[in-house]
């Protein structure tokens, strides 16, 4: 018997299409920064993790955030952002945990930073980013932590 409506296996809703935005953007950025812009708004607002060595401040807009990311491209022999866990945080929000291994060029030491971000979407697109050190900081700041 057919209804005409899609069934559920079809239908994804908002909090999955926005994870599985944020999943080939970070799937994407593994292959480096052509192309990667096309999964930010224009309007971008981005914070690097705050009070830490390379602090940069405040980003805006897909110049800075290119920028930003190519400085860690250009830090790593082979940079590749890792997700470990994507969940939804409602209200177009998604939270990614994130490990970074690699040896960078200057110390040449072997590293494994880990570290999560919150993301918002608008229309499919991160429109807004967070770096945090923990995926608690992540939940608070997405306000779901108490």
């Amino acid at each position: 018997m057919e209804s005409g409506a899609p069934s559920r296996d079809t239908v994804r809703t908002m909090s999955e299409e926005n994870v599985a935005a944020v999943q080939a953007a970070l799937k994407f950025a593994r292959d480096g920064l052509d192309g990667l812009d096309e999964f930010w708004t224009d309007d971008i607002d981005h914070r690097a993790g705050e009070d830490v060595l390379d602090d940069c401040g405040p980003i805006h807009g897909k110049v800075e955030m290119r920028a930003y990311l190519q400085d860690w491209f250009d830090t790593f022999d082979d940079f590749r952002a890792e997700p470990v866990k994507l969940f939804d945080a409602g209200e177009d929000r998604v939270v990614a945990v994130l490990r970074i291994p690699g040896r960078p060029r200057l110390s040449g030491v072997e590293t494994d930073l880990t570290y999560a971000g919150l993301y918002t979407l608008r229309d499919g697109k991160i429109i807004r980013g967070r770096e945090c050190w923990t995926r608690d900081e992540s939940l608070e700041a997405a306000g779901l932590r108490e």
